[in-house]
């Protein structure tokens, strides 16, 4: 008995045969006739006494032979059973249709299809055989059209033949339940690949040759590729033109092992590399993968960027979609919405590919949703849960969901099965803005001193990084010259101009006073100051989580947030509006400790809402305790910069001077281990008088 391989070359081989057969009838509608189409472009008439196949159907050809190998196809009598061909996508249903009939029964059978409405089949002597091919982009098929054509050909024992790549979503409900057997076709691989080249071509291409175009998986992709009479060769190189296109997004995008500032995501990222590429392999099954994460973080911090990188290592094409992006295809009407949404995800589970769902939270939560639009948009949603099902675990299918807003996705999107793994991307450090700063420059920061910019990358994300090497090159293109550390320097500022040095000192003097309240309350993660052109930064890693902490956290919390107004009031005289966004975040502080997080003294077994959903505006009766916490923790903060006064003169005048301080640096000068030679500021904006730091 021949090898399971050799068995499925063997009965793809008779398949193919089957179909020459039946293109020497009159009229195949599947085949192609080159020789009358060049006859008609150069007005002259060739004859071909061999017929010209299509690639994709005897793609289609092949790869039912190899489906139909182990047990062989159903004998073509009045035994034949109500056979279900399941393809991988719905760009095969035509071409199986195209085949199923002559490659199953064979010659002399009549394909009937099946949306022709209900037939007589009164003369048994009429082989005919009724075929539904679906693949969902009409209305008509749907599970409740063509039962009574299922009924009537099974009662007058008619063959019938389903091709679909989703039946339950598009074949008739009655055809589903009067299945007698069902035959999964897997996709096209690099055996089905090359049968398919040596029967349209002639010619056999090397195994070792097909390479990415394994790949292309597309029917459409396969017949303009694969050409009658134009070689291997030339087939090998189209389909390698058409996987090229494909990667062309990913082709400036860096590879993962080299992007930085991405955290845990990385980490994720490159597991499932190694794990997609033992899958290729054939040492793991794709199920093992964990091919599905959202990825969350502020603007710029590269949700985008970490999608492209991680295709770009996977050597697998990138494919972007949106809400926006399906609703902006045509009017934003549901039924063109849902549609746009549906072709988006089937194109994305013809090969292997990175899937990227930008702007997730864009979908909503069906729990919040308004009377007026809860029926469209929750039907949104409900598809997108159910493409997500169909697109998660698929073989080499990848799907990445970003969002600036993971509290507004819908809990059913991120449950297990479906996007189970959240990764945050936060504000990159230093030492990665540094090294992307390196990247974006090239060969240049070979050339160049980047000690002066480095500080001013503080609190800046990847795309800002990139956006200022950017404006350095336009700047020096510009002037005809090389690029120098004048232009990055002049782009970090955006336009914006230089603090002067009454407000330098005041941002100083600001961010100082965080500091100091952090270290006097013993805070053990690191801690670093930045001036910017567009003002001062404080960053602090939090320890603990939100959940572990107790009313003396935050409490201690308040304190340090409202020591950078403090600051200003002990050492300057006076307070500026630059504390404004302090101000916001102690007031969210307190009001969520009164109303949600249980440490209100009237009512502390109560939690009114979540915290970032406290509306003070709705509230009123919380503005008294509320200005109580602040008011409490601003006196402390205020005694604290005066018990501390030395340590944040040395701190600020240090920072006026540096523009950035290490954590090192700051508690060698916060202990007084460091000497910081006095200063004299001008006078700060909205200032009465000038002070010695």
């Amino acid at each position: 008995m021949p090898e399971p391989n050799e068995a499925a070359c063997a009965m793809a081989r008779a398949f193919v045969e089957a179909l020459r057969k039946e293109a020497a009838s009159p009229d195949p509608s599947w085949c192609l006739d080159e020789a009358e189409l060049d006859a008609l472009a150069l007005g002259r008439r060739e004859a071909s006494l061999m017929p010209r196949l299509a690639a994709d159907v005897v793609a289609a050809a092949v790869m039912l032979g190899r489906a139909f190998a182990p047990a062989g196809p159903p004998a073509a009598d009045d035994g034949f059973p109500v056979l279900l061909v399941r393809v991988s996508s719905p760009d095969w249903v035509e071409p199986m249709r195209c085949v199923v009939g002559p490659c199953l029964l064979g010659l002399g059978w009549r394909v009937r299809d099946g949306e022709g409405g209900r037939g007589a089949w009164n003369d048994r002597s009429r082989r005919e055989v009724v075929v539904f091919a679906r693949d969902g982009a009409s209305r008509e098929h749907r599970p409740d059209r063509g039962n009574e054509t299922v009924g009537a050909a099974v009662v007058a024992g008619v063959p019938l033949i389903g091709v679909a790549s989703d039946p339950a979503r598009t074949l008739p409900r009655d055809f589903l339940r009067a299945v007698d057997r069902e035959v999964l076709v897997a996709p096209l691989d690099a055996e089905v690949l090359s049968l398919v080249i040596e029967a349209v071509t002639g010619e056999v291409p090397p195994l070792a040759a097909l390479g990415d175009c394994v790949a292309v998986r597309a029917a459409a992709d396969l017949r303009l590729g694969i050409r009658p009479g134009r070689g291997a060769s030339e087939a090998l190189e189209r389909l390698g033109r058409s996987r090229l296109r494909e990667r062309q997004r990913t082709a400036n995008a860096p590879r993962l092992e080299d992007s930085l500032g991405l955290g845990a995501a990385r980490d994720w990222g490159l597991g499932l590399v190694a794990d997609l590429r033992s899958w290729h392999e054939g040492i793991i099954p794709f199920a093992a993968c964990e091919s599905a994460a959202l990825v969350s973080g502020p603007p710029g911090t590269g949700k985008t960027r970490f999608a492209a990188a991680l295709a770009r290592s996977a050597n697998l094409p990138l494919h972007p979609g949106s809400l926006a992006q399906w609703q902006g295809s045509r009017d934003g009407h549901l039924g063109h919405t849902l549609g746009a949404m549906r072709q988006f995800f089937e194109e994305a589970r013809r090969s292997p590919c990175v899937v990227l769902i930008d702007e997730l939270d864009s979908f909503g939560d069906r729990n919040t949703f308004s009377e007026h639009h809860r029926d469209y948009s929750s039907q949104v949603v409900n598809a997108l849960l159910e493409h997500l099902d169909g697109a998660v675990g698929r073989e080499g299918v990848v799907v990445v969901g970003t969002t600036n807003h993971p509290s507004r996705i819908d809990p059913a999107i991120l449950r297990s099965g479906r996007l189970e793994r959240h990764f945050r991307i936060e504000l990159p450090g230093l030492d990665a803005l540094t090294g992307m700063l390196v990247q974006y420059l090239g060969t240049d920061a070979d050339d160049l001193d980047l000690a002066p910019v480095v500080p001013l990358l503080r609190g800046m994300t990847g795309a800002d990084v990139e956006a200022l090497v950017r404006r350095a090159r336009g700047s020096a293109r510009r002037a005809g010259r090389t690029l120098t550390v004048d232009d990055i320097l002049a782009g970090s500022s955006d336009g914006t101009p230089a603090l002067g040095d009454g407000l330098r000192m005041r941002c100083a003097v600001h961010e100082a006073g965080h500091a100091v309240a952090l270290l006097a309350s013993g805070a053990s993660g690191p801690v670093t100051l930045t001036i910017a052109p567009t003002g001062g930064l404080t960053e602090h890693a939090l320890v603990d989580a939100y959940g572990a902490l107790t009313e003396g956290d935050f409490e201690r919390s308040l304190v340090m947030i409202l020591s950078g107004r403090a600051a200003e009031e002990v050492l300057l005289g006076d307070v500026s509006a630059g504390a404004v966004s302090d101000l916001a975040e102690a007031t969210r502080c307190a009001a969520a400790m009164e109303a949600s997080w249980g440490f209100s003294a009237d009512f502390p077994l109560l939690s009114l809402a979540p915290a970032q959903d406290i509306d003070l505006a709705r509230m009123p009766w919380l503005m008294r305790p509320v200005l109580e916490r602040l008011r409490l923790a601003y006196e402390r903060a205020c005694d604290l910069m005066r018990t501390e006064r030395l340590a944040l003169e040395r701190i600020a005048e240090a920072l006026f001077r540096t523009a950035y301080l290490d954590d090192a640096a700051i508690r060698a000068l916060f202990s007084g281990k460091a000497a910081s030679p006095r200063r004299r500021a001008g006078p700060g904006r909205g200032a009465h008088r000038t002070h010695d730091i």
